[in-house]
């Protein structure tokens, strides 16, 4: 009798240790935010990334109450940064802007990459998409992706193209560009994006596969020639830039930015950062805003967007089997 007095007792306080624990976890969760949340950028200013990162944390700063501090990271790839949250507390206050290159590519091609997708990252939410778009120098003297690829062939292997480092979405875009086309072109890696569309218009390289927002002013003010997007459709923001798709069916890949938590972050934590930023990043003054630099949203719940990662991993192995793309290219 005494036992089972002492068993009953002893499951009551466990049962109260775990509904005060609980108690507790919701009390914390309904204060977050208690102070500035931290929203890492693993790429220097003036990218695309930097540029949803800012315009989103205006708007999502607003509405929890804390501001939300850009950080940019750069470094190897991007892998730098986001070894940086990938190594930080889960406790919502560090996030993650991060490109396709760190969620699916950097893993295939990188070896010793220092963090998994999968086991260290919670994804949130999309942040934007937008086709790569083709540049050219004006020194290359081509209007058009015609007169560019005549060129080509005119001159295989002296014309080139850049990218954002081996293995970047722009690496990929240029080998398979050479490959449908029948063309041959020496490649240049840069350590980001900025260089790369900076190092176009002087005339250093020949073309870049880059995010809309960092070439389209470069394009109006006639510093670079927009050959065409690597979309099936034109983009609303540069209309003038044909499909590239139509040409080429395979040349259809948009660049995607997502918000990812290190692992571990409270579920409920989880949950109120994907409504919040989905709130902000679905309002008419941020949508228009991105869709003005090319950058489409498009709401996703957080299962379809883990959904989708997985997807994109899956298409960007293929592609880099295929194109025979290494770390080292």
């Amino acid at each position: 009798m005494k036992l089972s007095r002492h068993l009953r007792s002893r499951g009551t306080l466990v049962l109260l240790a775990f509904l005060a624990s609980n108690a507790m976890s919701s009390a914390a969760t309904a204060a977050y935010p208690e102070r500035p949340i931290r929203l890492v950028v693993p790429y220097g200013p003036g990218g695309t990334g930097d540029v949803i990162a800012r315009v989103l944390a205006r708007k999502l700063g607003d509405s929890l109450g804390e501001p939300i501090v850009v950080e940019n990271k750069p470094g190897a790839a991007g892998s730098i940064g986001t070894v940086n949250v990938a190594r930080s507390p889960a406790d919502g206050y560090t996030l993650l802007l991060a490109y396709t290159s760190e969620m699916v590519i950097n893993p295939i091609v990188q070896k010793g990459i220092g963090y998994s997708i999968d086991k260290d990252f919670t994804p949130i939410a999309l942040a934007g998409s937008t086709p790569l778009l083709l540049v050219a120098s004006q020194k290359t003297g081509a209007k058009t992706l015609d007169a560019f690829v005549e060129t080509a062939k005119a001159n295989p292997g002296l014309l080139s193209f850049a990218s954002a480092g081996p293995g970047s979405p722009a690496h990929i875009a240029g080998a398979l560009l050479a490959r449908e086309a029948g063309i041959e072109m020496l490649h240049i890696p840069y350590k980001g994006g900025s260089q790369a569309v900076a190092d176009t218009a002087a005339g250093v390289t020949n073309v870049y596969f880059s995010g809309m927002p960092p070439a389209m002013p470069l394009v109006r003010d006639g510093r670079l020639v927009a050959l065409g997007v690597a979309a099936k459709q034109s983009s609303p923001a540069l209309p003038s830039a044909p499909a590239l798709a139509a040409r080429y069916p395979k040349l259809d890949l948009a660049g995607w930015f997502g918000v990812f938590a290190p692992a571990g972050v409270p579920s409920d934590v989880l949950a109120l950062l994907h409504r919040e930023i989905e709130a902000a990043l679905q309002s008419a003054d941020v949508k228009q805003t991105l869709a003005a630099q090319g950058v489409e949203t498009t709401a996703m719940s957080s299962a379809e967007f883990s959904a989708f990662v997985q997807q994109e991993k899956k298409k960007y192995a293929a592609l880099i089997e295929t194109l025979g793309i290494t770390g080292n290219d």
